[in-house]
């Protein structure tokens, strides 16, 4: 049977509904995160244990509406049914909204399995300076004591960093930022104290639709309900996508999940997959996870990107594409490939109802999967197109 390749475009409210149950082998998607206005969780709640709809009325991320609140459980109920069972789906999520997606995830039937936690270091801090908070609305202006180069230039682009007593300007430009001096007493107090951590990390919730009988029942019967472990064991320098009979060719600081295997395609090695995965191959977490270090300007050669220019802007062949993706969330392709080939059996379809610049339709369709996307944003749906190769019904 030839592998099927389906762009669905429209609201997956109603497209869910247009496909069969059980039909499905696994769900890889990256739903809004719904990182907007914090909700009145009892309201949200109640309503969705009466299964009422919630109107949550507020923009999301980058003021996009489509990102105003995670998605309802009647939404993953739709999602449920389609997936075969014991189909696994890998839910992205965001830090602050994970709960909620995890509740309407269980709401919907499925059980929580794990959570696997996606490192990569290189967010930029949202918080709000409270010393320069109390400046601003005092009136008063801060005095600028010096210049200190961004992180991810230690040394300037030309010269030696310096630092000089206050507080580093959370408004960065291309290569430095400003060193004020805070003014008012209240300042002064509260010089270096904040509202945010720096973001490192987001969540994919693991969960499965429930087994008919045993595993080995199960995978007998339906191909699902297991995970593939030995085809996707971390860490030994070759090339997943060819085989591995060719070391893993990457551009400068590009990422890449990698596996050795035979001639046969059977894996020789690499670490038993964890449920914590990085885009970068360097082992550098302490300087970043050891709250006991010693402050300093640490910063490593190379950072744990989140998704590349070539991620945004290539097909599921790795080449050059014409159109620029404008998707603000967009995924590494290698990320995605190792979750769809974690969670996906040999010829299974991949659904993403929420398939954004179509980052798993085309890591799929690189990794021999069939795929069925669903997007409502007709840019979007273009993007996926060019990507894919695919033309949207």
């Amino acid at each position: 049977m030839a592998t099927q390749y389906t762009i669905l475009k429209g609201d997956c409210r109603d497209k869910l509904k247009e496909l069969p149950d059980n039909s499905v082998d696994s769900i890889v998607t990256d739903p809004p995160y719904g990182l907007s206005k914090e909700p009145d969780i009892f309201e949200v709640l109640t309503k969705w244990m009466n299964g009422e709809p919630y109107d949550h009325g507020h923009g999301g991320f980058m003021g996009k509406t489509w990102d105003s609140f995670v998605p309802h459980p009647d939404i993953w109920r739709e999602v449920y049914r389609v997936l075969k069972p014991g189909g696994h789906s890998l839910v992205f999520a965001g830090t602050r909204t994970q709960d909620l997606m995890t509740i309407a995830l269980r709401l919907a039937g499925f059980e929580v399995r794990d959570v696997i936690e996606w490192l990569y270091f290189s967010g930029f801090p949202k918080s709000m300076d409270v010393s320069k908070a109390f400046d601003r609305r005092a009136g008063v202006e801060r005095e600028v004591i010096g210049q200190k180069w961004a992180e991810r230039y230690p040394n300037g682009p030309g010269g030696n960093s310096f630092t000089v007593g206050g507080e580093v300007d959370g408004t960065r430009t291309a290569a430095n930022t400003l060193l004020t001096a805070p003014a008012t007493e209240l300042a002064k107090k509260w010089g270096g104290w904040g509202t945010a951590l720096k973001p490192a990390h987001e969540p994919i919730i693991v969960v499965r639709k429930p087994l008919e009988g045993t595993v080995c029942d199960n995978v007998e019967r339906w191909g699902t309900g297991a995970i593939n472990v030995d085809g996707c064991r971390i860490g030994d320098g070759y090339d997943r996508a060819s085989g591995g009979l060719r070391k893993a060719k990457h551009a400068e600081n590009e990422p890449s999940f990698s596996l050795a295997m035979n001639q046969d395609k059977r894996p020789m090695g690499g670490r038993f997959p964890a449920n914590i995965v990085t885009t970068e191959s360097d082992a550098f977490w302490s300087k970043y996870c050891d709250v006991t270090a010693t402050q300093g300007n640490v910063t490593p050669q190379e950072l744990s990107k989140k998704a590349s220019k070539r991620d945004r802007n290539s097909d599921w062949r790795g080449e050059e594409i014409a159109s620029q993706n404008s998707h603000p969330t967009v995924k590494p392709t290698e990320l995605m490939a190792w979750l769809v080939s974690l969670v996906t059996p040999p010829g299974g379809t991949v659904l993403d109802p929420f398939a954004g610049s179509g980052s798993t339709l085309v890591a799929a369709k690189r990794e021999g999967f069939g795929f069925i996307g669903i997007e409502r944003e007709p840019e979007y749906v273009e993007i996926i197109e060019v990507r894919t190769g695919e033309v949207a019904n």
